[in-house]
């Protein structure tokens, strides 16, 4: 009874909820990870958000190991010659950040400067293995904060050897959490969907993305996010402080 009762007290988004939004995580740089293959889908991605009310989008490829041709320098490019192709059809405002992975390949990326997330250049958005805690990703955060960066862990929720303990030791050491969206409408399972309802409730999440890697099926996915008044108005919350990283 108490599962459907905490059912029912939850509803779809409101109209026009992300008017004006500002999406800080996104793969729709083309052609260079797992995210958009082609300009054109580049494109049709970015007026699919426009018309979901977005003004502000920033690009945000992986770095990783599995990536080792994406260098700063080498998306810099790519991100330019977009712009100089494109630029005139794009409908929303875009700037160029980065996901890293902490992995084997971080030293590298750490050397060359990172692509942050705000304009004062301390935001770092970072990702660790979704399956098991690595030791040594905890040293490189570390390095990171050694050197004025700000770490920011992308879908926490999506980690399945993270809990709330975890989590809240993270927000201890000044780590910031940022969620990604569909995580709210089961897109990574049940667990993750649970996960990312408990921690914005709790207040844990400081930034939200979309992590949008295609368009295909995100209308539904959207359409089946269901949150209380409160989580909604947290969530509204989390799409404000992303405007101050614009």
């Amino acid at each position: 009874m108490s599962i459907f009762s905490f059912d029912f007290n939850r509803s779809s988004l409101p109209d026009g909820f992300f008017e004006g939004a500002c999406d800080i995580h996104s793969h729709l740089l083309p052609g260079v990870d797992d995210g958009f293959p082609t300009e054109e889908k580049t494109l049709a991605g970015l007026a699919f958000m426009e018309r979901h009310g977005f003004k502000k989008l920033k690009m945000t490829p992986h770095f990783m190991k599995d990536n080792p041709q994406n260098t700063r320098e080498a998306i810099e490019q790519k991100f330019k010659a977009f712009l100089d192709e494109h630029g005139n059809a794009v409908p929303v405002e875009l700037t160029l950040g980065g996901e890293y992975m902490l992995d084997a390949c971080f030293p590298d990326r750490f050397a060359e400067g990172f692509l942050t997330l705000d304009k004062e250049h301390t935001l770092v958005l970072c990702e660790t293995s979704y399956m098991m805690a690595d030791p040594m990703a905890r040293e490189m955060i570390y390095q990171i904060m050694l050197k004025g960066y700000q770490p920011v862990i992308a879908h926490p929720e999506r980690y399945m050897y993270a809990a709330m303990p975890l989590y809240k030791r993270w927000k201890q050491k000044d780590y910031l959490l940022q969620l990604n969206l569909l995580s709210l409408a089961g897109a990574y399972g049940k667990p993750a969907r649970d996960k990312a309802r408990e921690l914005l409730k709790e207040g844990l999440y400081d930034y939200v993305g979309s992590d949008l890697h295609r368009i295909e099926n995100v209308d539904q996915m959207l359409a089946a996010i269901r949150l209380s008044t409160k989580e909604t108005d947290l969530l509204a919350q989390l799409l404000e402080n992303n405007k101050q990283l614009a």
